[in-house]
């Protein structure tokens, strides 16, 4: 699974900046947390996401930061339904593109009929790895650039309607859930000002997407506004 592989890929990462920290001069650490706006065009209804931030300052200037983020529940609105004059035609799902479909005549004993299966709703969980850059704009605010991975992991609902339309009529119900994971790139812009020594407030806008078999290919914007401290 892509998802074991990169959380084995950032446990070596981090073993081995551990032993190099053990020989070269330390800059000492950071630890943060932060809550962001999420913005995307690609899923109907979505949350507030939330990140712990850690790790070692590489140079004065260069981080290793890892982080853990809660998404937040991710929800899909239902395709829009229409039901036709002739009662053996099988009703009509329309904006429908996160899920599938299933039509059938009407027959000499019901009416045409068609069922839709799709996703309801996902939340989503990642485990970051990026290096982080800063650029001293005076003695107490940075301008800070960084990039890296987003390994991400989600459990999917999905819902089932099934219309008829010889009696015009719709049931909706649950369609199980599945497990799905990947790996994404994640890029962001911010700055950092320190009101008091070590204490620095942290604001940033983040990229990022997710997309797997169960989860359509879709791009976030996160707006993001915390404190972080180092040591």
């Amino acid at each position: 699974m892509r998802l074991t592989a990169s959380i084995s890929a950032i446990t070596s990462l981090l073993i081995a900046q551990t032993a190099f920290a053990a020989e070269a001069p330390s800059h000492g650490g950071f630890i943060g947390v932060t809550g962001a706006l999420v913005t995307t065009d690609d899923v109907d209804g979505y949350n507030s996401a939330f990140k712990l931030v850690f790790g070692p300052n590489i140079t004065e200037n260069l981080a290793l930061e890892f982080g853990v983020m809660d998404f937040g529940e991710m929800s899909f609105a239902d395709p829009e339904l229409s039901f036709t004059d002739n009662e053996d035609n099988a009703p009509v799902f329309s904006n429908a593109e996160n899920g599938s479909i299933e039509s059938f005549s009407g027959t000499e004993t019901s009416g045409g009929n068609a069922t839709y299966v799709g996703t309801e709703s996902f939340k989503a969980q990642s485990i970051l790895l990026n290096l982080r850059y800063n650029y001293a704009l005076s003695d107490s605010l940075d301008l800070f650039v960084k990039g890296g991975a987003n390994a991400w992991m989600a459990q999917v609902e999905k819902v089932r309607i099934y219309a008829d339309n010889g009696t015009q009529t719709f049931t909706r119900s649950g369609a199980g859930s599945n497990e799905t994971s990947g790996v994404e790139l994640i890029t962001g812009i911010g700055v950092m000002w320190q009101p008091i020594g070590g204490l620095n407030v942290r604001a940033e806008i983040e990229s990022t997407s997710l997309d797997s078999f169960y989860v359509e290919p879709s791009e976030f914007m996160l707006y993001a506004l915390g404190i972080q401290y180092e040591f």
